[in-house]
């Protein structure tokens, strides 16, 4: 399973929380522990042996702290070599001493699903097909692919190539390419403020499970779903969170009021302020979160 992680432009989250998005918290684990336990679940339902979940990070992206590995699946974080190689490139590059036969998992890093992994591999697997991706009717950015390393084998060993612009579409003439629609969104971005803070509240709701807001008139949207608090992180009595996370090194004073914000390390926010839509800093400009 390959986890690729970066992006062409830093989001205003990423430049100012001093970590990689992979290392943020959710209500249980952090994205990267998210993406290896659905790992680990592959694994036990494919009956896989010493399956390996490779993260791979760009030259421009801060890496994960590394994890170790647990439950027979090893956990490995490389950084890209090249800066220009585009995905296929970067896969391609990944897999040129496997098998022909082999498959691998590709995920999106900087996202959370809202069904199982496992799920979502399977309805690949029964597709027979050398490529196989997921999509949804939202129209939303594909998250998840299973690819024969065969197919890579074709893809040009320098300079810059892109998976769906350029590789796809030669191997939809080549091979067989097929897709898994999906009614729903199967996965929820988290790579701005707000996608972050929505992906913790779909975590917090059950992946999905139940109504959305659209399906349902009558559910509420303005209670907290969660409060998170890093062990290091500095919190004073009547403090309220609401849907915000407070990361290692950060202080709020008593009686503040932090809601949909991300409080970073160094950060102080003082007794009785309200912050609102931020990603707050120790430095004196504040950025909005978009």
């Amino acid at each position: 399973m390959i986890v690729l992680y970066g992006s062409v432009r830093a989001t205003s989250l990423s430049r100012r929380i001093d970590r990689s998005l992979l290392d943020l918290p959710l209500v249980s684990g952090t994205v990267l522990s998210h993406h290896l336990a659905n790992a680990r679940a592959c694994a036990k339902r494919f009956e896989l042996k010493n399956f390996e979940m490779r993260v791979l990070v760009d030259t421009e992206s801060q890496p994960p702290v590394e994890i170790m590995n647990d439950d027979g699946v090893r956990c490995v974080v490389q950084q890209d070599a090249s800066p220009i190689r585009g995905v296929a490139g970067v896969l391609a590059d990944a897999t040129k001493d496997m098998d022909d036969n082999d498959y691998i998992i590709v995920s999106s890093g900087s996202q959370i699903y809202l069904e199982p992994l496992a799920d979502l591999v399977h309805s690949m697997i029964k597709k027979a097909a050398d490529v196989t991706f997921v999509s949804s009717v939202d129209g939303a950015p594909v998250g998840v692919w299973l690819i024969r390393c065969g197919v890579l084998k074709s893809v040009n060993a320098v300079g810059y190539v892109d998976l769906k612009e350029q590789s796809l579409q030669a191997w939809k003439q080549e091979h067989k390419v097929s897709v898994v629609e999906r009614a729903r969104p199967y996965a929820h971005p988290a790579r701005s403020l707000m996608e972050y803070l929505s992906a913790i509240r779909a975590e917090a709701a059950g992946f999905g499970v139940g109504a959305t807001i659209d399906e349902d008139p009558f559910r509420e949207d303005w209670e907290s779903a969660f409060s998170i608090i890093e062990p290091l992180a500095k919190v004073a009595d009547a403090v309220v969170l609401h849907d915000s996370v407070v990361l290692n090194g950060a202080t709020v004073g008593k009686g503040a009021v932090v809601v949909r914000s991300v409080i970073c390390p160094g950060a102080v926010v003082s007794p009785g302020a309200r912050v609102t839509d931020m990603v707050l800093t120790g430095v004196a400009k504040k950025e909005r979160g978009r």
